[in-house]
C-alpha cells in the first residue's frame, strides 16, 4: 500500500480522526498551558505560583461535582442512541440541566469553604476566579461529541480559543502579583470555548430546547452516580497530594512541586484521554453485541498501552533536566528530580484508565467501580497522610504510584473473574 493510500486510509478512519481531534483539545488544554508555563513561572515566581496552583486544586474537588460522571455515561447513551434524535435531545437536555444544578451546588460549596477554610478566605476572589472554569466545563458538551464520533469542529474551536487565551496570559502576567490574573485569564478561555462550542451543537444536531423525559433524566443521574462516586475517590490519587503538601510545606514547595505535577500531568493527558475517550464508544458497542471479541480488544489495547507507556517512562527520565530548566526556570531546580519519580505515572494511569474505562465500564460493571474507587483512594489518602508528613512532595508521589498500581490490580481481578463466568456460562 503507497504513502497516499494509507494517508487516505487513515483519514476517512472515524477512529484516527477522532484520536487525532482529542489529541487537538488536550494540546488546547494541557499543552498550551504548559507552553506558556516559562513565561508565568518566571513572571510569578514560585511563591505565587504555589497559591495560584493551590487554588486550582482546590477548585478542583468542586469540578467533580459538576462533571458528575456523564463523561461516561452519557458518553455511551449518546453512542448508543445517536441515530435517535428524539432519545439523543432528551439525553442533552437532562444532562444539561443537571449540570447547571450541580453548578449551583459547587458555588454553596465554594462559599462554605470561604467560612471554614483559612486559605479561602484570605483570597477570596483568587477562588472564586478559579471556580469559574467550571461554567466553561458545564457549557463544554465534550460527552456530546464523543458520543457522536465527531469531534473535528468541537477540536478547532477549542485550539483557537485556547491560543487566544494563552497570547493574552503572557501579554498580561508580568510579576508576582499577577496571579489572580492569570488565573482569571486562564477561566475565561473555557468560558467562551464552552459557549462556541455549545451554540455550534444546537445548531449542527437541531437540539432546540426540549421538555426533558423525566424517566431519561432520572436513569441519567443513577447511572452516572457510581461513577460520580467513583471520580471522587480516584481524585485523591493525585489531587489530594497537592493539598495536603499545602498544608505542611510552604507556598514555595507547593510551586515546585505543582511546576512538576503539571508537566507530568500533561504528559499524562496527552497520551491516555485522547485513546481512552476515542475507545469508549467503540468497546461499548462491542461489548453488547460481542463479549468474546470485545476482550480481545481489550487484551490488544492493554499491551499496546504497556508498550506506549514504556517507552514515555524513559523518555521522561532522559529529558526532565532540559524540561525543568526551559519550561519552569532555575528557581524550579528541583522540580527535575521530582519529574524523574513521577516517571511511571503515565503508563500506569494509561493502563489502569484502560481497564477501568474500556474494561470495567465497557462490560456494564458500573457497579463495581465505586468500590475500586474506594479502595484505590483509601489507599492514596491514607499513604499521603502517612508519607507526605516525613518525605514531603515526594511522598505524595509514592502515595500516587501506590493507588494507581492497586487499581491496575483490582480490575484485573474483576476483569479475568467476569471473562471466566461468562464462558462458564456459555
Amino acid at each position: 500500500m503507497g504513502i497516499r493510500a494509507t494517508y487516505n486510509k487513515l483519514a476517512h478512519n472515524t477512529l484516527m480522526q477522532n484520536i487525532a481531534s482529542l489529541g487537538l483539545v488536550q494540546l488546547a488544554n494541557y499543552a498550551i498551558p504548559l507552553l506558556i508555563m516559562p513565561f508565568i513561572t518566571r513572571a510569578l515566581g514560585p511563591e505565587a505560583f504555589g497559591k495560584a496552583s493551590y487554588a486550582q486544586n482546590i477548585i478542583a474537588y468542586l469540578t467533580i461535582i459538576v462533571n458528575y460522571g456523564f463523561e461516561y455515561t452519557a458518553t455511551q447513551d449518546v453512542a448508543l442512541n445517536r441515530e435517535d434524535k428524539d432519545k439523543t435531545r432528551h439525553i442533552f437536555w437532562s444532562v444539561m440541566k443537571f449540570k447547571t444544578v450541580l453548578l449551583s451546588i459547587s458555588l454553596i460549596a465554594l462559599a462554605l469553604l470561604y467560612f471554614f477554610f483559612d486559605k479561602v478566605n484570605e483570597d477570596p476572589s483568587l477562588y472564586i476566579y478559579a471556580w469559574l472554569i467550571n461554567v466553561g466545563f458545564v457549557m463544554f458538551p465534550t460527552w456530546f461529541f464523543q458520543g457522536m464520533e465527531n469531534m473535528k469542529k468541537m477540536a478547532v474551536f477549542n485550539f483557537i480559543t485556547k491560543l487566544c487565551g494563552a497570547i493574552l496570559t503572557i501579554a498580561v502576567v508580568s510579576s508576582p502579583q499577577d496571579y489572580r490574573l492569570y488565573i482569571l485569564v486562564l477561566s475565561l478561555s473555557y468560558i467562551a470555548v464552552g459557549v462556541v462550542s455549545f451554540a455550534y451543537v444546537l445548531r449542527k444536531y437541531d437540539l432546540t430546547p426540549y421538555q426533558t423525559n423525566k424517566e431519561t433524566y432520572i436513569s441519567g443521574i443513577k447511572k452516572g452516580f457510581p461513577v460520580f462516586i467513583n471520580n471522587i475517590f480516584v481524585s485523591f490519587y493525585n489531587v489530594v497530594g497537592i493539598t495536603i503538601v499545602g498544608i505542611y510545606m510552604s507556598n514555595s514547595e507547593v510551586g515546585i512541586y505543582s511546576g512538576g505535577q503539571k508537566i507530568v500531568q500533561a504528559i499524562v493527558v496527552l497520551t491516555v484521554l485522547p485513546i481512552s475517550i476515542s475507545l469508549f464508544p467503540r468497546i461499548s458497542r462491542l461489548f453488547a453485541s460481542d463479549k468474546d471479541k470485545a476482550i480481545k480488544y481489550l487484551k490488544k489495547t492493554t499491551i499496546i498501552s504497556i508498550a506506549l507507556g514504556i517507552i514515555v517512562c524513559f523518555t521522561i527520565i532522559l529529558l526532565a533536566p532540559f524540561v525543568t530548566s526551559i519550561l519552569l526556570g532555575a528557581e524550579f531546580r528541583e522540580a527535575s528530580t521530582l519529574i524523574k519519580v513521577m516517571s511511571p505515572l503515565p503508563m500506569l494511569v494509561l493502563i489502569a484508565t484502560i481497564l477501568t474505562v474500556q474494561g470495567l465500564y465497557g462490560m456494564q460493571k458500573q457497579k463495581l467501580v465505586p468500590f475500586v474507587g474506594l479502595a484505590c483512594g483509601s489507599i492514596s489518602l491514607i499513604s499521603s497522610l502517612l508519607l507526605i508528613p516525613r518525605f514531603g512532595a515526594y511522598g505524595a508521589i509514592y502515595a500516587w504510584i501506590a493507588a494507581e498500581i492497586a487499581e491496575i490490580a483490582i480490575d484485573l481481578i474483576i476483569i479475568i473473574r467476569s471473562s471466566r463466568k461468562a464462558v462458564c456460562t456459555t
